[in-house]
């Protein structure tokens, strides 16, 4: 089994857990191990991930009377997870995702060998599309449904097929000269990835997490921050075309993310 590692956050949805991880895992192209981040989960997600062999290790989000908004404790909550993803994985690899994503055929095989290629220092993030929920997304949007029941993954394979074509050989493209672009709060217009999902190392988390919790002092969550932070540091972020994941944007946190709007 290759020394590579996946996770995401859930609570309550077993039937979204089950669509996004077996695609996930059908799809991956590699041998790779699972552990589930259970956000107060049920037990009915509880017991889905014991008959599925994924371990799931909970958290509890503190009192929402502790914060001084539904925002700043929905953030502490969401981070609390994704960091926790992190610190609990027992490989060199990790890939992060959200609960609501399917992913091209080998996606993770084509992250890993964009990081074989390129090397441990770096992060290699998936080629993103979004549903019509996404508001204001850099990231191509495409009618190919916002909830798992309705998705459509013949459409999906058709487009992911053909950008794996027009990558040819290439592992994957430096995050600064790709043609994405994202309007920073505080830095300005610059050329960056952000895939919704992405591959590292756990040892980079270990050096330049955990990810932030709040808003930084440039106004950016803690994804975001953390990017910035790795960026400042030389390490070089990619994006890889030959693996495609598609975004639902509609997941659990996204209900309690509407609420910060």
């Amino acid at each position: 089994m290759a020394d590579v590692s996946c996770y995401t956050i859930i609570s309550r949805d077993v039937e979204l857990l089950a669509w996004c991880i077996d695609n996930a895992r059908q799809r991956a192209g590699i041998d790779h191990s699972w552990h589930v981040i259970g956000w107060e989960p049920t037990d009915e997600v509880q017991k889905w991930c014991e008959s599925e062999g994924i371990p799931i290790y909970s958290f509890a989000p503190k009192e929402k009377s502790l914060f001084a908004d539904h925002t700043s404790w929905f953030l502490h909550s969401l981070y609390t997870g994704w960091n926790m993803g992190y610190a609990v994985a027992e490989t060199k690899w990790v890939a992060r995702m959200g609960s609501d994503q399917f992913f091209s055929n080998d996606w993770l095989l084509n992250l890993l060998e964009a990081a074989e290629n390129h090397g441990e220092r770096g992060i290699y993030h998936t080629w993103t599309v979004e549903s019509p929920a996404a508001v204001h997304s850099r990231h191509p949007i495409m009618q190919w449904g916002s909830v798992h029941q309705l998705f459509n993954d013949r459409q999906f394979d058709l487009y992911a097929n053909d950008m794996i074509h027009r990558a040819g050989s290439a592992k994957a493209v430096r995050g600064d000269e790709c043609d994405l672009f994202y309007r920073h709060p505080y830095r300005g217009k610059q050329r960056r990835p952000d895939g919704v999902t992405w591959l590292q190392t756990k040892a980079l988390w270990e050096e330049f997490g955990p990810l932030d919790d709040n808003l930084n002092h440039e106004g950016v969550t803690g994804d975001v921050a953390y990017m910035d932070r790795i960026s400042d540091a030389g390490v070089r972020l990619w994006l890889v075309p030959r693996s495609v994941s598609y975004h639902l944007v509609q997941g659990e946190t996204r209900q309690e993310a509407l609420k910060t709007l």
